[in-house]
């Protein structure tokens, strides 16, 4: 029986691979939101004195994406 659809071209294994971009699977900035989490919970989710540590996790998201 042959087949229903036809492929464009002969299917075989091309001689290199698609040079694709990986992407990073591991998390960033976990150590300065553990910071920003730990300065929140100590001062009753108050962002006033917790400013800088706000800051520097926005920095790094900021220079991961």
């Amino acid at each position: 029986r042959p087949p229903t659809l036809r492929p464009p071209r002969i299917l075989a294994l091309a001689d290199k691979v698609a040079n694709r971009r990986e992407q990073s699977t591991e998390a960033t900035c976990i150590t300065e939101m553990s910071v920003m989490m730990a300065c929140w919970k100590q001062n009753d989710f108050n962002d006033a004195p917790c400013a800088e540590e706000i800051r520097t996790f926005y920095d790094c998201v900021a220079k991961a994406e």
